[in-house]
């Protein structure tokens, strides 16, 4: 179970997708799970030494913040 991060980020990821695109009153919350998912493969990435996935995911935790911040303010 040493990609454990990596399953998370995956599931979160989908999950987030998934209430995004359906387009309810709880899509918004979407945008946590995304958040999960990409601070779980931060962590994924930091493990493993893969620089390009960690700073993609920087950038989407960048993105998800303003998501959540248009969304919850």
């Amino acid at each position: 179970m040493n990609n454990a991060w990596g399953w998370f980020g995956t599931v979160t990821g989908i999950t987030g997708g998934l209430l995004v695109a359906l387009n309810f009153e709880w899509s918004k919350f979407g945008y946590f799970f995304f958040m999960a998912s990409a601070i779980s493969w931060i962590v994924q990435g930091a493990k493993n030494n893969d620089n390009s996935l960690v700073l993609l995911n920087t950038v989407f935790v960048c993105v998800n913040t303003l998501g959540i911040y248009h969304w919850f303010s």
